[in-house]
């Protein structure tokens, strides 16, 4: 089955009425990395800096708090398990830089700093039928990317939110941790990124933040097909 479209739940919109999901399909051009993207993350120090933003405040920036508070609400404690934004801005402002995944991956990770906007992506042939984001399920399962991807299993909560498609979870936390199962690998052909807002955002819109994902991914090879937002009942 192939994907088909995106949706946001009934409960997950009761207790998140202004969530919203940003995407963009796009073809993919996959490779280790790309002088266009290295020149972005020279830049994301200045451009942290260029705002005041340091190691020591940067969880009082008001997107990054407002994560803060939407983490608590999951039942995850945000010193530990934090939004990719924070997680990605965290990097920078401590002068580690982001990490080196791929072209495409390392692009979108750029993005989202820079427009405090989490953001993500999946390889469409990998995610089955309809991707939602929603409350996790009791006794189900979440399989994610990293190193020890083969066994690691991660029991869901029920407070926990995540995008799930037809067979599997695909995003744990919202945007804290992807599967392996749903990634964009080197072998993607076409991807959907998204952007997540589980309230108005403070810094960028979700229609910028698509604008800007777009340029970027466009330098790199990559060609932009449709864009859009989902909000609750609508159907991308």
């Amino acid at each position: 089955m192939a994907f088909t479209r995106i949706v946001i739940s009934p409960a997950l919109s009761e207790r998140f009425p202004d969530a919203r999901v940003g995407w963009l399909l796009a073809d993919a051009r996959v490779r280790a990395s790309d002088p266009y993207v290295e020149e972005l993350k020279k830049n994301l120090a200045a451009n942290l800096a260029s705002r005041g933003i340091t190691e020591e405040n940067l969880a009082k920036q008001p997107d990054i708090a407002a994560w803060r508070d939407v983490y608590s609400a999951m039942g995850a404690k945000p010193s530990k398990y934090r939004s990719s934004l924070e997680a990605l801005a965290r990097r920078v402002a401590k002068g580690q830089g982001l990490w080196n995944v791929s072209n495409v991956v390392d692009c979108y990770n750029c993005a989202s700093v820079a427009t405090f906007l989490p953001m993500g992506a999946h390889d469409t042939s990998r995610v089955d039928g309809v991707l939602t984001l929603r409350y996790g399920h009791a006794g189900e399962k979440f399989y994610p990317l990293g190193a020890d991807e083969q066994h690691e299993v991660i029991d869901v909560d029920p407070r926990n939110v995540v995008y799930a498609d037809d067979s599997k979870i695909c995003c744990w936390l919202w945007n804290h941790r992807d599967t392996h199962l749903a990634s964009v690998q080197e072998e993607t052909k076409e991807a959907i990124f998204l952007i997540d807002s589980a309230f108005v955002p403070h810094t960028t819109s979700i229609e910028g933040g698509l604008e800007i994902l777009a340029g970027h991914l466009e330098k790199i090879g990559c060609k932009p097909k449709d864009r859009g937002i989902v909000r609750p009942g609508d159907t991308a």
